[in-house]
């Protein structure tokens, strides 16, 4: 499965239930008011894909130099956040999510 840098610009629509676009929200806000200091270093800058725990490579995205890292041995893609995280936006939130729930699927959460 080959992703151009490109297309981890490009946005989808997906539908979900009523309770987690509320969650999702609350997350955002949460994120706003507190920042990051509290999200594990394997979310915001891992080294290693949280799925296959290859080394993952950082690459820009064109339009708007955002930062991604990718897995060249499996293709996961996530965005960097970090420091240069500065506007929150809902997918930033439900991103996070998502990374920290492979993370504890995929065990390097529950090494620690």
């Amino acid at each position: 499965m080959s992703t151009n840098v490109a297309d981890l610009e490009s946005y989808k629509t997906i539908k979900v239930p009523l309770w987690v676009y509320k969650n999702a929200k609350e997350v955002e806000l949460a994120l706003m008011k507190k920042g990051l200091e509290h999200i594990p270093a394997e979310v915001l800058m891992p080294s290693t894909c949280p799925i296959c725990k290859s080394a993952l490579k950082p690459m820009q995205a064109k339009e708007d130099e955002t930062e991604f890292l990718r897995c060249v041995h499996c293709g996961y893609t996530q965005q960097r956040f970090g420091e240069q995280a500065g506007e929150f936006v809902m997918g930033t939130a439900i991103g996070m999510g998502l990374i920290y729930f492979l993370n504890a699927l995929f065990g390097s959460m529950s090494e620690r």
